[in-house]
């Protein structure tokens, strides 16, 4: 049996954890913070329970492969419901003929052209399916043993477009094409220069369907947690690693960028060193790329409960640049933001008493430049405005900045997604989740390959398990 140590609780250090112990290793998971889950986190209140990261799940089989029947899934539909500046609305479902006949109603054209999407997006699911469940692609590993990639794949992912590129030369209706930029912020990109592969990050929702877990999204840390210590593996929360260790006595705060070499010999943590074979550090991935996209998180308990809600929605400012220029140039809270608005209790009525609703409200907001201190009070003020709510409609509100993200959890600026990936290649960029240099240490988690988003860091986590190997 080996000792490995795992370096935060977030869900890609956790689903490692899980497989690791169950392959035999004796697998110890530390956690800073007071409880686990990191960027996943839950907020519970005078009856009203909020998912203050993730708020949908897709790829659910993912969940299923790991946790078996544990949690609950729940199909939601409609997928999402687009609101657009002009007062039109189209309700998008996970049954493509129904999406199809719905949006030809809604603007003639747009049914065959999502239907034209779909078969591109389609093809590039099947050509990224080798890279996000294996090791990543880049950079080359000597003496890797997999066939180099197949040239068509790469056509497949049309690396010559943008994601906006993309939606330009396949959509019409530019209300429509706002739909498929929107995929790029699924991993904290800008569609003027995100690859077009990004597509995929949308395309899964609406091909596989989009779910909610009974209980809340978190459910999945609680259950990932039960299986841990099911498999013999023990989470200790409130005890912050600070370094790495060597053998021959070294040590390396850098988590593998600090150019240290040898191999691992344990954890040095607030609570005394953990020995270990090997050491998987599910944290921000050090990297002086540009970070990707933050958001600015409000958590509204609601009097009275709208009929007429649906569980997620997005609604589009009448022009979106603007908000690419806020976020990635200027720097600063957006103006004109896009909502988007998660309200669980329609698919699941426990979340939020029964005279009241529990909507999750979230904006893109830069990673860092702001001071989110001086600034969270007001802004939550102007989202709310732009929501239109009652001044009496609202119970209370709890927010969640990139400050309190980059607190909480230690990614740089509240960035969700590590580095933001721009440029042909940049969703092959990634850190990759061996550390070069130091044997035994390994990244997981959303900041590392494949990517981030829940079924991407569950990958993660498969990923480096399967790479580590039996004990």
């Amino acid at each position: 049996m080996s000792r490995v140590v795992v370096a935060g609780a977030g869900v890609g250090g956790l689903a490692c954890a899980v497989r690791l112990a169950r392959a035999g290793h004796a697998v110890t998971v530390v956690e800073q913070g007071p409880a686990p889950g990191g960027k996943c986190a839950r907020v519970q209140r005078d009856g009203f329970r909020f998912d203050a990261g993730p708020s949908l799940l897709t790829m659910p089989w993912l969940v299923r492969d790991l946790l078996g029947d544990t949690v609950q899934l729940v199909r939601v539909e409609p997928v999402t419901r687009y609101r657009f500046a002009d007062g039109t609305s189209v309700e998008l479902s996970a049954d493509l003929p129904r999406s199809v006949a719905v949006l030809e109603d809604w603007s003639a054209g747009a049914g065959a052209d999502w239907a034209r999407f779909m078969r591109i997006c389609a093809a590039m699911w099947r050509a990224s399916q080798p890279v996000l469940t294996g090791p990543p692609p880049w950079p080359p590993r000597n003496g890797a043993s997999e066939p180099p990639p197949d040239p068509r794949a790469l056509l497949a992912v049309r690396p010559w477009h943008t994601l906006r590129s993309l939606a330009r030369a396949t959509i019409r209706d530019p209300r429509l094409r706002l739909v498929v930029e929107r995929f790029a912020t699924y991993a904290g990109a800008d569609p003027r220069r995100a690859p077009a592969a990004l597509a995929v990050a949308g395309y899964v929702e609406h091909a596989f369907g989009a779910w909610h877990v009974r209980g809340g999204i978190y459910a999945i840390v609680e259950a990932l947690v039960a299986a841990l210590r099911e498999a013999g593996g023990e989470l200790r929360c409130g005890v912050r690693a600070e370094a790495v260790t060597l053998a021959g006595g070294a040590t390396t705060t850098a988590w593998g960028a600090g150019g240290a070499r040898g191999r691992v010999s344990g954890v040095r943590t607030s609570a005394g060193v953990f020995a270990a074979d090997a050491v998987v550090f599910n944290g921000d991935a050090p990297s002086s790329r540009e970070r990707s996209l933050s958001g600015f998180a409000l958590m509204l308990a609601l009097r009275g409960r709208d009929p007429a809600r649906v569980h997620h929605e997005i609604r589009f400012p009448g022009v979106t640049d603007p908000e690419w220029e806020d976020v990635f140039v200027a720097r600063r809270p957006v103006r004109d933001p896009t909502l988007y608005l998660a309200a669980s209790w329609v698919s699941d009525p426990g979340e939020a008493p029964a005279d009241g609703e529990n909507l999750f409200v979230l904006v893109n907001a830069p990673s860092g430049g702001v001071d989110w201190d001086r600034e969270g009070e007001r802004y939550a003020a102007h989202v709310v405005a732009r929501l239109g709510l009652r001044n009496d409609a609202v119970a209370f509100a709890l927010r969640r900045t990139p400050a309190d993200l980059e607190r909480e959890t230690g990614a740089v600026g509240g960035a969700i997604y590590g580095i933001a990936p721009h440029g042909r290649l940049g969703t092959l960029r990634r850190p990759p989740n061996a550390v070069r240099g130091v044997r035994g240490l390994w990244r997981v988690g959303g900041t590392t390959h494949p990517g981030g988003g829940l079924p991407l860091v569950l990958l993660s986590g498969a990923t480096v398990a399967a790479q580590i190997g039996a004990a």
